[in-house]
């Protein structure tokens, strides 16, 4: 269906509810939105909603931008719990458990399904899942980001190596990581590095699983993590080793001063890894040359899902005009404002195919590595612990992946025998939040 054919039916669906959310003594329904977003993602929402205001003038969004994410779950929390959340809040499935816990969501699926506004075969299917528990579409995703390595095409030009290709290896990435760490003044000391990266369980997931291991033992319903093999810890110590054997990784004391993106922005990094949110801010600096290629394979092709959606607190006043900026948002032309900023991978198919998403004359030029690498996709379960979780194992995979070879000590923290240490150090920091419920006893 064309975008404008779509908003036509979507208008003739909302004037029959436009009443339905008016405040008291209004003539405009008030909805407030909560989104992390730096300045050039909060003009790209600010934008969408600019844009669904124009359909509906009946209903004014207050948009309210966060800077951090553990900010924005914080906040979220102390607001439900006074009672004032916002109506509508994006948010990454990993980081939305205490909102299921605490039940204060209201499904959204059911309410587009009333309303005749989801159409499930449009969208791609790894976001919706990682938004549905016990059969139900909870919040309604707008991306379906991956993980893919960013590079900057002019350093790679300039010292001869090669561009990734789309199925390059480990040890492609390796010898090209290796080939752009440069010391150029002759101090001993990198002055530009092959790579920069994150060091938490979302970054080393993919390699985990490219290597033929596994994070946890069921993602739907995970008992434990499932790190102690082999192969996952092959693929745990896959960027450590870059790090300290190769040493194309900035060491710790560097990292603290600067981080991955803005080393990565300034040209002192030529590769670094993140979602598709990091393009709409390269888009904003001019003069950097750069492009977008899947992560390497190792034993099999493998990303992580990225994924925000729209959720809808129970408390709020005016589901109906929520449900209709929801339908907009994710609907043709509500996925094409935000594809034209840079900031989604658009979960609506239609949209994720057309020039609004793989425009030719906007970077990345290899936009549809973010298409192609949807099959590979996995997922982090999306329980109510693994916010905590992941705030818990976090620091303890940075403090492991930057220490120094001088500062490990025992031979535990050689070779292969590291990657197992770090996993009892996880299973220990994770303590009983993945332990199985237990058994009830019904007498007999």
């Amino acid at each position: 269906m064309s975008a404008a054919r779509w908003v036509g039916c979507w208008a003739a669906v909302s004037l029959t509810v436009a009443a339905c959310g008016r405040d008291a003594g209004g003539d405009h329904t008030a909805l407030r939105l909560q989104a992390v977003a730096d300045p050039v993602e909060a003009k790209a929402y600010r934008g969408l909603i600019a844009a669904f205001e124009a359909q509906r003038p009946d209903v004014q969004v207050e948009f309210i931008p966060v800077g951090r994410h553990p900010e924005h779950v914080t906040r979220l929390t102390t607001a439900f719990a006074a009672g004032n959340a916002p109506d509508l809040f994006l948010i990454n499935f990993r980081r939305w458990g205490q909102f299921i816990a605490s039940d204060v969501l209201e499904p959204v699926g059911p309410l587009l399904d009333e309303a005749g506004l989801l159409d499930r075969d449009a969208f791609y299917a790894p976001p919706l899942d990682g938004f549905t528990v016990d059969g139900r579409l909870i919040c309604m995703p707008q991306n379906v980001s991956s993980l893919v390595v960013y590079w900057n095409r002019a350093l790679f030009e300039q010292y001869g190596v090669e561009p990734p290709a789309a199925d390059w290896s480990w040890r492609e990435f390796h010898d090209a990581a290796r080939a752009l760490t440069r010391d150029n003044d002759g101090d001993r000391r990198a002055d530009l590095y092959g790579l920069d990266v994150d060091a938490s369980i979302i970054r080393l997931a993919p390699f985990v699983w490219q290597a033929g291991g596994q994070l946890v033992d069921d993602v739907q319903q995970p008992t434990r993590f499932a790190l102690r093999t082999q192969r996952a810890v092959t693929g745990l110590m896959f960027l450590k080793r870059l790090k300290n054997e190769v040493r194309v990784i900035p060491p710790l004391i560097e990292r603290r001063a600067e981080s991955p993106d803005a080393r990565f922005i300034r040209g002192g990094a030529a590769m670094t890894l993140n979602s598709r949110r990091f393009s709409a801010t390269l888009r904003a600096v001019k003069g950097l040359d750069w492009d977008v290629a899947p992560l390497p394979q190792n034993q099999q092709a493998a990303s992580v899902l990225h994924a925000d959606a729209y959720c809808l607190g129970r408390q709020s006043r005016h589901k109906a005009a929520a449900r209709d900026f929801i339908a907009f948002a994710t609907g043709e032309q509500g996925q094409a404002l935000l594809s034209a900023s840079g900031r989604i991978v658009p979960v609506r198919k239609s949209v994720a195919e057309s020039e609004a998403f793989l425009d030719p004359n906007q970077p990345p030029a290899s936009a549809r590595v973010f298409l192609d690498t949807i099959p590979t996709l996995r997922r982090t379960p999306n329980i109510p612990v693994w916010y905590e979780i992941e705030t818990r194992i976090n620091p303890i995979i940075e403090e492991w992946m930057f220490e120094s070879v001088a500062q490990m000590a025992g031979e535990q923290n050689f070779g292969l025998r590291d990657g197992y240490f770090l996993v009892s150090r996880i299973e220990a920091a994770a303590g009983d939040l993945l332990r199985p419920p237990a058994a009830v006893d019904d007498g007999s």
